[in-house]
Parts: C-alpha cells; structure tokens; sequence
C-alpha cells in the first residue's frame, strides 16, 4: 500500500508540535499515513482566525472556541461526515472532562480533542510540599515574595472567567454575558493580587512563568497556568515542577476555563477520509498514552491520563489535575467569541497595569457580547 501523504498545522511548542512529529512513525504503520507538521506561535493558535491558514493543510490543531468562526467560514468539516457514531462516542465516553463536547457546535463534532488543559497551579518540589489549596493561602504566598501569576491579556481574561465561575457567576452565551456586579468584585480581587507579584508577570504568559519557576530559584509557586506536563519531566529544565489542582474559594477546584487543543479536518484537504482516519488515531489511547504522550504531549485522553508510564515521567501531572480538568468551566461556542475574548481581555489588563477598577471598565467588558457576537 503507498504511503498517504498529509499536511498538518499545530502549535510551536514541545506540547504542540514535538509529540506529533515523534508519533508519525506510529502512525505510518498504523494505517499508512505520513502527515508533515507546521506551527504557529502560541499567540497565533489563540488569536489567529482559521479562515487565514486552512486552505493550505489537510489537518489543523485549533481551539474550541474558534470552531463557531471555522463553520461558518467553511474551514472544517463535521466529523459525523468522515467517522461513524460508535468510533465518536469511544472518544466521548475517553474523553477527559469535557473535551470532546468543547468542539461541539451545531450539534456536530468539527475537531477531536487530542490535547486538554485547564487553569492548574505549580509548585518546586524541592521548596514546597503543596500548592495553596485556597485563595486566602495564595495572597499570603504572594506577599512572601515566593509567589508568581501569568497575567498577560489572555491570561487575565482566563482568569477573571475561572473566578467569575468559581463565584457562581460564569460568563454568559448571552446579551448579559458577565454579572457586573461581582465582574466588579473578581476585577478588584484581581487588581488587589497584581499588586502583590512581581511587575513581570503582567507581561507573561503561563509557559514564561514556568520557564522562571523552573530555570530560576527566586519564586516557588505559579498559580492560574495552563498546565505543561513538559515542565515535570526530568531533564527538561534545570528543575522539574510539580503541577496541582487550581486554589478556590471552597477547596474543590471547580470553575477552571478549559483550555487545550482539538484536531480538525480542512474542507481544502484533498483526502479527508484519510486526515480523519489519521485525526482519530491520533485521538486514541494506543497514540495518545505512548508515542503522543511520551514525546512531550498532553494528551486530551482519559486513557493517557490515568497511564502509570505517563505519570510515571511526569510527577504524577496527569494525576494530581484531574480534578480540576474533570470540574471545568468551558467557553461558549458563539460566532465572535474570539474576538469577544480579546476585546475584554485589553479591558481587564488594562485594570490590572493601572491597579485600579471601575464601574465604567466593567460596563466596557459588558458591552463586548454584543458588539462582537454575529448570531
């Protein structure tokens, strides 16, 4: 049988791009199909709309709030066209937390979750013995100095959407979207933390938090980071990190954004029967929690994420974060929702740089539903 050829775009990272590559072999004896990656910066995966890029590439690795944007482009196509019921309820019933409904839209599946993450914390094994576990308990890290916060745009909007849900006050898919008067609470709870890390960490994102937990002996904790099991694997770094649950207000570690990756088929691929054979095995536990997992992914997998070898090389990451993963808050799926997302996060670092919040900044981010939302 010749070898099926593909093009892939995914994301510039050990977790994005490496774990991929290292499972093309696998996959060429699995069914036959070779698929050349390329990524994009993390920035772009955030930000970049998929109307920009799918025609040129048979598969996409993407984030499920694009999807909405991706359909009505016509950039993807459903995977109910391209798999059968029972190979996509295997993937729901393995999936870790939400991750798999995360691209549902329209009542289709328009990419498969090969890559999961939420808002977790991280710690020094070698200068602590636990995460705060609390709220309370992270401002008093904080004000020792031993304590650091990715807060960048982005990343404050995640976290302002992971407190809002832990207060009982999740962002709405609607005209309302945020509660105004606790969204002026969570920003003053915020604006009150900024003020106690570092001047950095407005400037960073959760991968340049860990680079300075794990490279550096200055800081201890990291809290509200997107997971990179990378950084608990011995070798990568100078010091391995120990990822926990997400601190709350109750201890239960609910309400974390979901993050993480899925992989779609392009409507310009020339062989979609073949991107979705390969976009499935690549989902499966047989890649997902050997050669996927192994080669620096984190796999979107409940299989992979409860392996011993997997944990085994991670500190036990998979482990120690399920929790949150398993009690998520997810994005809505609306036509708009990036640019709703960025929009609100200018406004909300703004508050943060400025350390100072009012009702005005509060009606801004209130008003982004509405101005960015196409259906």
């Amino acid at each position: 049988m010749s070898l099926i050829e593909l093009k892939g775009m995914t994301w510039v990272h050990e977790r994005g791009l490496d774990c991929l590559v290292q499972s093309n072999d696998l996959l060429i004896q699995k069914c036959g199909i070779s698929i050349k990656w390329d990524a994009r910066s993390l920035l772009a995966f955030g930000d970049q709309h998929i109307s920009e890029f799918y025609s040129d590439y048979d598969l996409m690795v993407i984030d499920h709030p694009h999807i909405p944007d991706a359909v009505h482009a016509e950039a993807v196509i459903a995977l109910e066209d391209l798999t059968t019921p029972s190979q996509l309820d295997l993937l729901e019933a393995t999936s870790v937390g939400a991750s798999h409904d995360s691209y549902l839209y329209k009542g289709k599946h328009w990419a498969l979750a090969i890559d999961t993450a939420a808002q977790v914390s991280a710690f020094r094994p070698d200068k602590a013995d636990r995460s705060p576990i609390f709220w309370y308990e992270v401002f008093d890290l904080a004000k020792k100095k031993e304590l650091l916060w990715a807060h960048k745009p982005v990343d404050a909007f995640s976290t302002f959407a992971t407190l809002m849900a832990q207060k009982g006050r999740p962002l709405q898919a609607n005209a309302t979207y945020i509660d105004q008067e606790m969204a002026l609470e969570v920003l003053a709870f915020m604006v009150e933390l900024s003020s106690l890390v570092p001047d950095f960490c407005a400037s960073s994102n959760p991968i340049e938090i860990a680079e300075v937990l794990s490279g550096t002996d200055d800081y201890t904790y990291g809290i509200c980071m997107y997971g990179y099991s990378n950084y608990s694997r011995q070798d990568f770094r100078k010091n391995v990190l120990v990822y926990d649950d997400l601190p709350s207000f109750d201890g239960r570690a609910t309400g974390s954004q979901l993050g993480g990756a899925g992989i779609a088929v392009s409507t310009r691929s020339k062989n979609p029967k073949a991107a979705a054979e390969a976009a499935l095995l690549l989902s499966m536990p047989e890649i997902q929690a050997t050669s996927y997992g192994l080669g620096g992914g984190q796999p979107g997998n409940l299989i992979a994420w409860k392996d011993n070898v997997l944990n085994g090389v991670s500190q036990n990451f998979f482990r120690n974060t399920l929790r949150t993963l398993e009690n998520v808050w997810v994005r809505p799926r609306v036509l708009g929702w990036p640019d709703v997302q960025f929009q609100s996060s200018l406004v909300i670092h703004k508050c943060l740089v400025e350390k100072k919040v009012t009702k005005k900044d509060v009606e801004a981010i209130a008003s982004m539903y509405q101005k960015h939302v196409k259906e």
